[in-house]
């Protein structure tokens, strides 16, 4: 057979170069990596969200806008029923600026840092989505184990009608399953230029009660449009600059809002002063109880990678282990990253030095009564409970840590300026 026509097969089964990979999860790898390897972006999203059961329904939309490039330079906005704010730094100084306060802050920015918040108030809630724009989709398939095609579909967005390919995916998809959830999401990818340009969720979950600990069912779902999405264009210099509004006042920094909820976490009440709920920690085929720490003080951190303010937190962390670890502290941290291999490759890039466990079914979690991120909590070597708290700082765990015996006196003394103010809950 003549090796042109032989040739020629070959492709016809294995599609032309150029034409989508027939498995959904690898052609969804491509597109998403496209994200991961670009340098530079400008993204922006409309988010709608809606909160629902049998008795209530609650609904609310964003505005989201991201742009980055090399330098440490970036520009969030992010507008929502909760407030709006913007953040923008051109490398060298970072301005925050809440729009309906008339408020900004102007500090100077590390070259390479990023925006750090060690807690986020109502008006930059959706600028901390916008934040996260690109980080979600890089992550749409690193999640997963398989995925699957709808049919193709032509969309409308912003008013131009965009071919498109369809990935969909469920529960039974991830690699990580919560048992508690049943979840399917839809992504529509631009077949001409291979980049998503919307998302859909939904997600049956529940809400649990403060004090009675009692599960309501409520359907969460989200869909997101993407209007606007470039990767590695020439962004203009304006856009990592800020002229403040004529209205506009510097200050030195902005009310911390969660300042007395933190104080008055109801959760803390059912494990400060008891013995720590026995847990088995899980990791490379081996099982360890909580209760084997016994006779030594423990600290525990429940975090993930996708929550910002846990990220924040890990240096100061691991100047603390430093400090504690030759005088018997113990430190161990549970994350609840979907992928294992996700939390797995922070610890190694951060070089975290203490135990990380995955909470794959979030009966860890669930132990402690987690809802939230992050989560720290100090057992004493007589197993009790000391320091409960969500939304805490370093130096806060510094003040409990200093009271657990003299040998931990010099803890608490000159904590780091930026250990000061609580993350957001």
């Amino acid at each position: 057979m003549d090796l042109s026509v032989v040739l020629t097969f070959i492709l016809l089964i294995q599609g032309a170069s150029g034409n989508p990979p027939a498995d959904a999860l690898t052609f969804l790898s491509n597109v998403t990596q496209r994200y991961s390897d670009a340098k530079s972006y400008h993204i922006e999203a409309t988010v709608e969200r809606t909160y629902s059961n049998d008795l209530s329904r609650q609904w609310e939309k964003s505005l989201l806008k991201a742009v980055v490039a090399p330098g440490g330079r970036y520009r969030y906005e992010g507008r929502s029923g909760h407030g709006s704010a913007i953040l923008v730094s051109d490398g060298t100084t970072k301005w925050a600026y809440h729009v309906d306060e008339h408020h900004y802050t102007e500090t100077a920015a590390s070259s390479g840092e990023s925006e750090k918040h060690h807690y986020v108030s109502p008006e930059e809630m959706a600028t901390m989505d916008a934040k996260q724009l690109v980080a979600e989709i890089r992550h749409l398939s690193t999640r997963l184990k398989s995925a699957g095609f709808l049919p193709d579909e032509k969309i409308m967005v912003d008013g131009r009608s965009i071919e498109c390919r369809v990935v969909h995916f469920t529960d039974a998809d991830f690699k990580t399953r919560d048992r508690d959830r049943k979840t399917e999401e839809t992504v529509w990818v631009d077949t001409a230029r291979n980049l998503v340009v919307k998302t859909a969720s939904r997600s049956d979950s529940y809400v649990i009660l403060p004090g009675s600990g009692a599960h309501v069912p409520l359907l969460f779902e989200e869909t997101g449009v993407f209007p606007v999405v470039e990767l590695d264009n020439q962004e203009p210099e304006s856009s990592f600059t800020f002229l403040p509004p004529a209205d506009a006042k510097l200050v030195a920094s902005f009310p911390n809002p969660f300042g007395r909820l933190v104080q008055a976490d109801a959760r803390a009440a059912d494990f400060m002063g008891k013995p720590a709920p026995e847990a088995r920690l899980k990791g490379e085929g081996k099982e360890v109880p909580l209760s084997s720490y016994r006779g030594k003080p423990l600290f525990v951190e429940f975090w993930a990678t996708w929550c910002g303010p846990c990220v924040d937190l890990m240096p100061g962390l691991k100047k603390l282990y430093a400090e504690t670890a030759s005088k018997g502290l113990a430190f161990v941290s549970i994350d609840s990253d979907e992928d294992a291999s996700t939390s797995a490759e922070f610890v190694n890039k951060e070089q975290i030095p203490w135990p990380n466990y995955h909470d794959a079914d979030g009966a860890l979690g669930q132990a402690f009564g987690r809802d939230t991120l992050p989560l720290g909590v100090l057992i004493d070597g007589e197993g009790k409970v000391t320091f409960y708290k969500t939304a805490y700082s370093v130096a806060e765990l510094r003040a409990a840590i200093a009271k657990l015996g003299p040998e931990f006196s010099s803890v608490v003394a000159t904590p780091p300026a930026n250990e000061t103010a609580p993350p957001k809950p």
